[in-house]
């Protein structure tokens, strides 16, 4: 080890695992067991530490007994490793503190994290939950290069890794970057590319060979096509869009008085469907009810149905229709078509059955 990384502290992350940025702020609360606090032993130098080859939970077991402190492991954090629960690392701890040791290892994985109940909790970050999806080999590669160099780096030509902006052609996107890295100081690329896209608006992502670098609004709409499985059950549509867009890490806001424009019968909602965008319920209940969404910066905002559509007329309630398959014993599904999908004596039987319920008694 070279003087400079002695004097620096270095920490060394190996194997198949992703090096991903994410500074976060750090909250310490509570003590560990002993009556020493957690923020002492963050604070109070690490031992040497070098673990070989293990598993990750292996890994922290073996940071457990080294450190005193205890670890409890997000579920999710599986869910984004290359290979789950069998995916391997190694971690060398030198000439730093605790705190310092475990966040550049930290950094390594893509994690984050925070303290509660006498525990560092372990979280995906958030370059992992822009991504949604397990990580590629060729993504892990890349951001392991932008882990391992320093910010500088980023906006060299050429740099650390290619970068793609892919942003509106006003201006000069690729000197405003440049511009903003020049104020930023982080421990390495990776951290800093973070910092300036927060600060200018924008979102990237890791691809198999490039930094992909998009406006906000753009990353909404990625995140609205991603597909999910559901299962609802007369559940209120106002839960239900919430949920949809939480799952998808979408903010979801209403127009005021929106959904108290639409009909009682409407507030509910079955859906069961597996392999279905959040951006196809979006549109199916729209079509449904009559609500309109606009995608932003911010999220999906939900607007009323315009008076045009406001009303028990056939044309306005049946602009979609739900057929229910059953696949097999004990499992249904959901599908949604519209009207002029449906089979000529379908379609003539359902404006019949429309007919009755609708006239007058």
């Amino acid at each position: 080890m070279s003087s400079r990384c002695r004097r620096r502290g270095c920490v060394r992350v190996v194997g198949i695992v992703a090096v991903l940025l994410l500074a976060v702020p750090v909250v310490v609360r509570g003590q560990s067991s002993g009556g020493v606090s957690i923020a002492q032993k963050l604070d109070g130098p690490a031992p040497d530490i070098a673990i070989p080859l293990e598993p990750i939970r292996t890994v922290f077991s073996q940071l457990e007994q080294k450190t005193g402190l205890r670890f409890v492991i997000d579920d999710a954090v599986m869910d984004f490793m290359p290979y789950g629960e069998q995916t391997r690392i190694a971690v060398t701890i030198r000439h730093t503190t605790v705190r310092a040791g475990l966040a550049r290892m930290l950094d390594g994985l893509g994690l984050v994290m925070r303290f509660e109940g006498g525990a560092v909790r372990v979280e995906p970050g958030a370059v992992l939950r822009r991504l949604g999806r397990r990580l590629t080999a060729a993504q892990l590669g890349l951001l392991r290069r932008l882990a391992a160099q320093p910010p500088d780096n980023l906006a060299a030509t050429p740099g650390v890794v290619p970068l793609d902006l892919r942003l509106s052609p006003k201006g000069d996107p690729r000197a405003e970057l440049e511009r903003v890295l020049k104020q930023i100081h982080a421990p390495n690329a990776l951290r800093a590319l973070e910092a300036a896209c927060d600060t200018l608006g924008w979102v990237w992502y890791p691809e198999e060979d490039a930094v992909v670098v998009f406006s906000r609004k753009e990353d909404v709409r990625r995140r609205l096509a991603r597909a999910l499985d559901l299962d609802f059950h007369r559940v209120p549509l106002d839960e239900l869009l919430v949920t949809l867009g939480q799952r998808a890490g979408v903010l979801v806001r209403f127009e005021p008085g929106a959904l108290g424009k639409i009909a009682a019968s409407q507030r509910r909602v079955d859906l069961t469907q597996r392999g279905v965008s959040v951006r196809q319920v979006l549109e199916r209940i729209c079509g449904n009810t009559g609500l309109r969404y606009e995608i932003d910066d911010e999220g999906v905002l939900l607007r009323g149905p315009t008076s045009e559509a406001i009303g028990p007329t056939a044309a306005s309630i049946q602009q979609w229709v739900r057929i229910e398959l059953e696949l097999r014993s004990g499992v249904k599904m959901d599908v949604f078509l519209r009207q002029d999908q449906l089979p000529p004596d379908l379609h003539r039987e359902m404006e019949q059955k429309l007919r009755e319920v609708l006239k007058p008694h």
